[in-house]
């Protein structure tokens, strides 16, 4: 996780990377994020999941997606009416001295990319299948260094697989089926020859605006690092982000082969030439199918998941929430009907809880920690359209 990255500076730098590499490459802000839930569809499909992400995308998010059932959706939050694929990340709390925790909001910004290319999501606030990866090198990028304030905010970065097996959409791990470029996630080729296929980049980036509770640290459980996100990370190495493909059949092949017209990723010589539309005014949110708080200010987080740090022990809540049914669409800043419950809310016995000797009790926290990263893409039935 980069600290005190100023956004204008990061783009100067990335624009440079993508005038001297890539051959198709455009940047977009999405328009909102449609929901914060405790669904996972790529790692616990039809299930609650056990901490809140922030989602992007096409409306038909729910319990169990797939691409048809995406690019059905009556509206997505990308600016792109083509793109209703979803996007989703942990939501990030602050913790007060008393226990409780209040979520941070903000934005967000988007680079999609050819091979050697960048498809960048930076988001501020709120892929098929999943990737692993420990990266030592990087460990000052994932540091949180210990009471320094963000005058920007934080940003959370993720870079997703390029490579892959050119056989299979999923594996039972949510990884086994792709793979980093040669030199790492930020370039090299696909010279694996059980990965020898190219997908688009995808970077992203979540801008938090964290800034906003500079002056409440004090008040803070650990005012040295206040923030954690939803699965109880106070470090940032456990982050992670997901992709699940909903983009209109064609539609991205046509823009990674067409939309090479400027240096500085502005989409609008794509939309001019037609391959894509812009509707940088819409929004698109939907109802809750976990009937429970994820924003605002809780007792808990979503989950009753313990902050850990630096190891860490799986953690499961006895108590699992009612779903709901129908989930409705809506376009203002209220949100609509609430769906009826389907199935009550849960209470089971639970012998796998965590047993303390992970659990940070407000100590400050050392930068020196395994760097381990959480990748997670969904590669649709309709990969073709990402094999260049």
């Amino acid at each position: 996780m980069s600290l005190p990255a100023r956004f204008p500076s990061s783009l100067f730098v990335f624009t440079i990377f993508v005038v001297h590499f890539c051959e198709a490459y455009w940047l977009m802000a999405p328009n909102n994020i449609i929901t914060t839930q405790r669904l996972d569809p790529v790692v616990s499909p039809g299930a609650v999941s056990t901490h809140a992400h922030s989602v992007l995308g096409g409306s038909n998010f729910g319990l169990n997606i797939s691409t048809a059932v995406l690019r059905d959706s009556s509206c997505t939050s990308i600016p792109i009416p083509e793109d209703k694929s979803n996007y989703w990340f942990p939501q990030m709390y602050f913790q007060w001295a008393n226990g409780s925790f209040t979520s941070v909001s903000g934005n967000a910004v988007i680079l999609f990319v050819q091979r050697h290319s960048w498809i960048y999501y930076g988001i501020s606030g709120g892929f098929p299948n999943a990737i692993r990866r420990s990266n030592p090198s990087r460990i000052d990028i994932m540091s949180c260094p210990g009471g320094i304030s963000c005058p920007s905010g934080i940003r959370s970065q993720i870079n997703f697989p390029s490579c892959w097996n050119g056989k299979d959409t999923d594996s039972r791990d949510h990884k086994s089926h792709v793979a980093f470029l040669s030199t790492g996630p930020d370039n090299g080729t696909c010279n694996d020859p059980a990965f020898p296929v190219t997908l688009p980049r995808i970077f992203m980036e979540v801008y938090w605006i964290s800034q906003v509770f500079d002056d409440q640290r004090k008040n803070a459980m650990t005012p040295s690092q206040p923030f954690v996100f939803a699965h109880g990370d106070p470090t940032g190495y456990g982050y992670h982000a997901d992709f699940f493909n909903g983009w209109d059949s064609g539609v991205l092949q046509r823009a990674l082969n067409g939309c090479n017209c400027n240096p500085y990723g502005d989409p609008t010589c794509c939309v001019n030439q037609g391959i894509f539309g812009m509707n940088k005014s819409s929004v698109c949110y939907i109802t809750e199918t976990v009937d429970e708080q994820t924003l605002g200010t809780l007792e808990t987080l979503p989950g009753n998941n313990p902050i850990q740090a630096p190891c860490y022990q799986t953690y499961i809540d006895p108590v699992t929430p009612a779903i709901l049914s129908p989930v409705y669409v809506y376009n203002g800043s209220t949100g609509g009907p609430t769906g009826t419950v389907v199935i009550p809310a849960q209470t089971a016995i639970v012998t796998q809880t965590a047993n303390g000797s992970c659990i940070r009790k407000g100590s400050a926290i050392s930068s020196k920690r395994p760097s381990w990263l959480h990748f997670f893409a969904v590669l649709a039935p309709a990969v073709g359209s990402w094999v260049l």
